[in-house]
């Protein structure tokens, strides 16, 4: 299937109103500074307008992305609002998105990680007049809506890190053959899943030019530690030593690592996967990581409320803004963990 955020078609937004409600009361809220330009705080160019930012997952991920939209609605002059259950729950999003279009924002920015349970907010958004953005995650057919979205193309990322995995577990093996489990702690999430998709053709095309013959197999993982932890030490033991990498479709290669130290079995495989977080970048620092790709979370904050401003006024339509996939590893881990450090 053609991956649809390869097609950069033009994507058209909606109107606007104006209104109080959620924001006004929630202690959060969050009113707009001056951001460094110079509009006195909160008197920018679009002084009172409000934005709300609704994620799926408020996971250590998301701090950069909220710093790029707070930091973008503190120049504009908006009233922001960032929010979003503390773990992944599909219901509790739609309830929470339902919720901020019930404040009457003048735009909403959402994520979608599935192709249905986030549609029909998206739709009454529209239909009420109010500018939606999608971020990070999209699904496969979000361009039925005609709104812009920035976030990673999710299956050629996917085939960066498959390449990846594949050059890794040759080096720390040695070996031509064997597995390499494609992790992913969010089954039927769009995201992980092509990225997943992506991995394996990226392992593919590794394997055709350089006369391997790896093979892969799916992992569910999860964020918990602890749960992570045991599914994978069990498909490791269920394998006899026949894995020679770990490629996960988000950041859970932290809990690969964690795993392989307490079983001394750091750098006898590849471990690559996704995102910048803090055990992330600090097991990359002492190599029990081998690589992790960014997805640049700060422009999927910054960028979307730009997106999102530019259809306030003048009223360009929204486009698709890749974030790209940034490749990670001991050449310049020091510098992108100093870049990183803000938002810890």
């Amino acid at each position: 299937m053609t991956n649809p955020l390869s097609r950069r078609g033009l994507l058209i937004g909606g109107g606007s109103i104006a209104g109080a409600g959620l924001l006004a009361g929630c202690a959060s809220e969050k009113e707009s500074g001056g951001g460094g330009s110079h509009y006195r705080k909160g008197d920018g160019p679009q002084k009172g307008k409000k934005v709300i930012f609704v994620v799926h997952d408020k996971n250590p991920f998301f701090a950069p992305v909220q710093r790029g939209f707070e930091d973008f609605g503190a120049l504009m002059g908006w009233k922001t609002q960032f929010i979003g259950p503390p773990a992944q729950d599909v219901q509790k999003t739609v309830e929470l998105q339902a919720s901020a279009l019930n404040a009457k924002p003048d735009g909403v920015i959402f994520t979608r990680i599935d192709n249905s349970s986030f549609d029909g907010n998206i739709r009454n958004a529209l239909a009420g007049g109010t500018k939606v953005i999608l971020s990070n995650t999209a699904g496969d057919d979000y361009q039925k809506f005609g709104i812009g979205f920035v976030g990673q193309d999710f299956v050629s990322a996917g085939q960066v890190c498959g390449r990846q995995i594949a050059e890794y577990a040759k080096k720390r093996t040695g070996r031509s053959s064997g597995v390499i489990v494609c992790g992913n702690f969010a089954p039927g999430s769009s995201a992980l899943e092509q990225r997943v998709q992506g991995i394996k053709q990226g392992i593919e095309a590794s394997n055709k030019e350089n006369g391997t013959s790896y093979t892969t197999e799916v992992l569910v993982t999860s964020t918990d530690e602890s749960k992570a932890v045991s599914s994978i030490d069990a498909k490791y033991t269920s394998r006899k030593g026949g894995i020679v990498g770990w490629a996960m479709a988000a950041f859970d290669h932290q809990f690969v690592a964690t795993w392989a130290k307490g079983k001394n079995l750091t750098g006898k495989f590849g471990v690559g996967g996704f995102d910048l977080v803090q055990p992330v970048l600090d097991a990359v620092k002492d190599g029990a990581i081998d690589f992790s790709l960014g997805q640049n979370p700060y422009a999927q904050g910054w960028i979307a409320a730009a997106l999102l401003a530019e259809e306030f006024d003048p009223g360009y339509p929204a486009r698709y803004y890749d974030t790209g996939a940034e490749v990670v590893n001991a050449s310049n881990i020091a510098a992108v963990a100093k870049r990183e450090a803000r938002f810890s």
